[in-house]
């Protein structure tokens, strides 16, 4: 037998040895020790992250629908039998639920609850009124636009023991009041009972355990077999669609004949009973809106219209002819007017706030009046009066007025709501006042598909296509002659407002990939006008898959079932925001506490600037490197607008989590390629305005857009305010640009986004960003496409190398410190100090650039100069005080206007010599003739 060698106590020759001669080695149990060549561990550490799956997989999405044939764009709506529409014995049903609500008027006689009494142990009665009251047993007045009064119903109702639950059915048939000739007053009572009432609603139920099954009735709102009596009520379409794609509410929508509950009641409760049969949630589907016509239940449905080949318009074509356009000024009422001209020989009127001849139709002009009229403040016979200023006779009409406007239901305001929507809403009575003094033979709505699929946070835009819809189904009296043609367009991919989306999601954007052209429009617009139905639906793709780019895929407003639906996390997940996760939620808690720390704030409103409550672009950095360590999401700093509030961070954050695309594409932009490399120009909205001018700014030498946060403010909310940081602070591992490559690349993302005839374009730059933006406005000069106006703050003189060499590592720092907001205090985080570092490379490779581009000369650009009159201190100065003038004369256009501040460079962007600049931006942005300038100051 051969022994076994120790290694215990012995050399490592000597066990060398007995290894290399073949005897066994008893090694001994434990760890063996490293090589000696083997390199000591390494404790320089480096942080890496990584894509995380869900606990729960998600669905994968569904590929963007396909666009179709020109061909099968066109449909219908069609309504077809369901069911006989019996009133059945319900006797006590084996679903029996907990409790039915029933919110009517005071007027509803109480024989009218007596069909709901079978369906429920207990049957409450709300009244509206102006405040809570208990009134007796199992009777309430509640204010039902008023969140926190039906808030206190809810707690009522659960202090009684019955709490609102999936077994509660909600039966809202507050819209059964309206009454009265359609008019002002009947359409503001629509909007109280069918859209304010159904937001308090979701929103006091918003954070509580289970959501009641809601019936919203109304009546003579369909057109299922004639006409609409009542088109206000079509207002309803809005949140029965979007509330369950939103996780809001579910339910069903009845539409009755009439008004008189009474006489309806038991119908209703029948189908309530039946859906209650099973005893279970997953009972039998229920179309989400039903009608009640002629003994029948009767269902919505569509049905493909062909194309008309070799049809001739029947639209008056005469050269005495006068056709309005209500929003003619609007993308898409360009293209309406735009083919009545090529069509018609007549006159063409466009309504708008702010007329002016838009450039498409200059040959034209002869054949076009402009109509100054505001939809929003001015009264329906104001507006009348206004259009009879300017003609005797109509024969068409087209309403093409309205603003792109919307929220979610539980974060809904009225007030805004209401005021945003009153462009669409007074222009369809506008036409319905039009059409009985003029007669025209012709009245065309521009309506939308999303009164049929929804959208997400578009409840009171959907609500308003659909209240087009009605009104192109309405006859004021028997013996009217014009015909009503309502088109519910698609979304258009070149003008409109779709185009002009503030940081679109990635639905959005596919679906704006299969929209409609302008001369596609316009072709769509001819065939209506040929087939001259009263409602055309205008989809270019399938529309049961379009559904996909109004709602998140497996959330598309599926039909409802006998109980309210509810959604799995994952679905829930799928949401683009959804109801209360990130909004009063776990995420916005967590949220409040971490900004509440940070700022030392012991209170905090949603829409609290956080820059008025102290906080600066460090104390945002930890924030932002908070959110990256809690949820694994990226944010940049320039992100945030100039009054960042937490509901903002929310939807940001929402936005990160249920985007599948990077964080950093929320917001426009578009890939540019540049020296071999990529890298991402993006435009930070940090407004959207309410006109067409369009104000960009350009970030300074660090890069950072922080500085101009007082300059935004002090704008005001007309313009919309864009902002480009430097893609480097994004992106450490793009290759540097020059100034002119800057330039460049910026003015291509600029035009992208807002080149349209819908902008007017402005540019603005402080500091080295003002360099940048005369670079942008030369680019645009040699393209024959000028800027509208050029506002220069306090730039480097056009010959720079000088001051360039003068800067040394001190002024650097001084450069950093004032981009960062820190002053002279030390960077607290290691986030603070990486975001300092690509500060300073930035500026560096900035710096670089400037010493080394050329100006060049601007001809004719209206352009003001805006120079600090103090020195900065410790900043490098000019040698020459005279050069300056020199230098300036040489570069800029002769019109231009110099103006000084007595301030230095960076007071210049601060209170209170930054409102002086505001100003004349803010009148310039204002001015329909921008372009026109007066004599120079130089």
């Amino acid at each position: 037998m051969i022994a076994i060698a120790p290694a215990a106590g012995r050399t490592a020759r000597d066990v060398a040895e007995d290894w290399a001669a073949g005897r066994p080695v008893d090694w001994e149990a434990g760890p063996a020790p490293a090589p000696w060549d083997f390199p000591p561990p390494s404790f320089s550490l480096t942080e890496h992250d990584f894509n995380r799956l869900p606990e729960k997989p998600r669905e994968v999405p569904a590929a963007t629908p396909l666009r179709l044939p020109r061909e099968n764009w066109l449909h219908q709506p069609h309504w077809v039998r369901l069911q006989r529409a019996a009133v059945t014995d319900t006797g006590v049903p084996a679903g029996r639920a907990s409790t039915v609500v029933v919110v009517t008027s005071e007027n509803t006689l109480r024989t009218a609850l007596t069909p709901f009494e079978a369906l429920a142990s207990r049957v409450i009665r709300v009244h509206p009124a102006d405040t809570f009251a208990r009134r007796g047993p199992n009777a309430y007045d509640v204010d039902p636009a008023d969140p926190a009064s039906v808030r206190r119903l809810l707690d009522a109702l659960s202090e009684d023991g019955f709490p609102v639950s999936a077994d509660t059915e909600w039966v809202h048939a507050l819209p059964l009041d309206v009454t009265g000739p359609v008019g002002p007053v009947t359409l503001e009572h629509a909007r109280h009972t069918c859209l304010d009432s159904t937001a308090a609603l979701a929103q006091a139920l918003a954070g509580r355990n289970g959501s009641p099954r809601v019936w919203w009735l109304s009546y003579g709102a369909r057109p299922v077999t004639g006409t609409v009596d009542r088109p206000e009520l079509a207002l309803l379409a809005g949140p029965v669609e979007v509330a369950p794609q939103e996780s809001a509410l579910n339910g069903h929508w009845l539409d009755l004949p009439d008004g008189d509950l009474t006489r309806w009641a038991g119908h209703v409760a029948s189908v309530i009973a039946g859906t209650r049969e099973s005893g279970h949630p997953d009972g039998p589907d229920l179309p989400r809106q039903l009608a009640l016509r002629q003994g029948y239940w009767w269902r919505p449905g569509t049905t493909p219209v062909p194309e008309p080949e070799g049809t001739r318009s029947l639209v008056p074509a005469g050269a005495d002819t006068v056709h309005l356009v209500l929003g003619g000024t609007g993308g898409i009422g360009r293209a309406i007017a735009a083919w009545l001209l090529e069509h018609t020989r007549g006159r063409v009127l466009l309504l708008s706030r702010n007329p002016r001849l838009p450039e498409e139709l200059n040959g034209w002009a002869h054949r076009i009046g402009l109509v100054q009229v505001d939809l929003a403040t001015m009264t329906v016979h104001e507006v009348a009066a206004a259009v009879a200023g300017h003609t005797a006779r109509l024969d068409g009409v087209i309403h093409a007025a309205g603003l792109g406007h919307g929220a979610l239901l539980v974060r809904r305001d009225a007030t805004a709501m209401r005021d945003a929507a009153a462009v669409r809403e007074r222009g369809a009575l506008v036409v319905e006042h039009l059409i009985g003094a003029f007669r025209p033979e012709i009245a065309v709505y521009c309506s939308s598909m999303s009164a049929l699929l929804g959208g997400v946070g578009q409840s009171d835009y959907a609500a308003g296509a659909s209240l087009l819809d009605g009104f192109a189904h309405h006859r004021a009296t028997e013996t009217e002659t014009t015909v009503r043609i309502g088109i519910d367009w698609d979304i258009w991919s070149e003008t409109g407002m779709a185009t002009r989306v503030v940081n679109p999601d990635s639905r959005h954007q596919a679906h704006l990939t299969v929209g409609l052209t302008v001369e596609e429009g316009k072709a769509v617009f001819a065939h209506a006008l040929a087939l001259q139905l009263p409602q055309l639906l205008v989809s270019t793709t399938d529309i049961d898959a379009s559904r996909s780019f109004y709602a998140p895929a497996g959330i598309t407003a599926p039909p409802s079932r006998s109980g309210p639906a509810h959604l799995t996390d994952g679905e829930e997940e799928a949401l683009v925001v959804a109801s209360d996760a990130g909004g009063s939620g776990e995420r916005a808690d967590t949220m409040v506490r971490v900004i509440q720390d940070l700022l030392g704030v012991d209170e905090l409103d949603p829409e609290d600037s956080l820059y008025d409550l102290g906080a600066d672009s460090l104390t945002l950095i930890s924030l932002i490197a908070r959110i990256e360590d809690d949820y694994g999401i990226e944010f940049d700093l320039a992100s945030f607008s100039h009054r960042v509030s937490l509901t903002e961070i929310l939807k940001h954050i929402e936005a990160a989590l249920t985007s599948t695309e990077p964080t950093t594409q929320a917001t426009t932009g578009a890939t540019t390629e540049a020296a071999g490399g990529t890298s991402r120009v993006v435009l930070d909205i940090w407004q959207e305005g309410t006109g067409p001018a369009v104000l960009c700014l350009v970030h300074p030498v660090g890069g950072d857009i922080q500085a101009y946060r007082s300059l935004v403010a002090a704008l005001g909310p007309a313009p919309t305010v864009c902002l480009i940081a430097d893609p480097a602070l994004r992106d450490t591992g793009m290759p540097a640009w020059s100034l002119t490559e800057q330039a460049r690349h910026y003015d291509a993302e600029l035009r992208e986004r807002f080149g349209g005839p819908d902008h007017r374009l402005h540019l603005a730059g402080w500091s080295y960003g003002a360099r940048v933006a005369m670079e942008m406005a030369g680019l645009a000069e040699s393209a024959g496409r000028p800027l509208e106006s050029l506002h220069l703050l306090d730039p480097p003189l056009p010959e720079a190398e000088a001051l360039v060499v003068a800067y040394d590592e001190a002024h650097l720092d001084r450069v950093f410190a004032a981009e960062l907001g820190a002053g002279a205090s030390p960077l607290p985080t290691e986030h603070a100090q990486a975001y300092a570092e690509r500060l300073a490379r930035c500026c560096r490779a900035n710096l670089r650039s400037l010493g080394e581009h050329r100006v060049r000369p601007l001809v004719s650009v209206p352009t003001y100069l805006w120079l600090a009159e103090h020195p900065t201190a410790g900043m490098p100065t000019p040698v020459n005080p005279q050069d300056p003038d020199r230098q300036w004369n040489t570069c800029l256009p002769p019109s231009a206007v110099r103006r000084y501040l007595p301030t230095d460079h960076y007071g210049i962007v601060a209170a209170p010599h930054v409102d002086t600049v505001a100003e004349t931006i803010r009148t310039t942005l204002a001015s329909p003739d921008a372009g026109d300038r007066g004599t120079a100051d130089l």
